[in-house]
């Protein structure tokens, strides 16, 4: 009898580790221990609009999916680009101005798109919310053209 419960214990521990880990905790942990010592991977809506009244060199990019994508939202001075072709893309923008990239709500479309060029050496963070916690918080829009 004793044997059962040990198995049944050790199974029970083995799945609540999968499921977290499959929910992103444990890989959370892992990559704000990373984090620390490097920037930030996502920057707010109030921390990005003081960034673009004083850089510039900001490089802003849409990077929502192309069905989710609506031109006439599109945060002043970005350009869209096709997340899933990130690859392709990567090597239009400067190495050497920062990168802020956004999604819908800044989950795992734009960190997908952050991770990518961070491997690839660019200085690159999230918007947090993405953009409707920019529309939310009254970031200016434009129409793409």
């Amino acid at each position: 009898m004793k044997n059962k419960w040990t198995w049944l214990l050790l199974f029970s521990g083995i799945m609540l580790l999968t499921a977290a880990r499959a929910s992103g905790v444990i890989n959370n942990v892992t990559h704000s221990a990373q984090d620390s010592t490097h920037k930030s991977d996502s920057i707010s809506v109030a921390d990005l609009k003081s960034l673009m009244k004083t850089d510039s060199h900001l490089q802003v990019i849409d990077a929502r999916l192309l069905k989710d994508f609506d031109r006439t939202q599109v945060i002043p001075g970005a350009k869209w680009r096709n997340p899933t072709q990130v690859a392709q893309w990567a090597g239009s923008l400067d190495k050497t101005k920062p990168v802020v990239i956004y999604c819908v709500h800044g989950h795992k479309v734009s960190q997908q798109v952050v991770d990518h060029l961070r491997q690839s050496g660019f200085s690159a963070q999230r918007l947090t919310g993405g953009i409707e916690e920019w529309k939310e918080q009254k970031g200016p829009t434009t129409t793409l053209k």
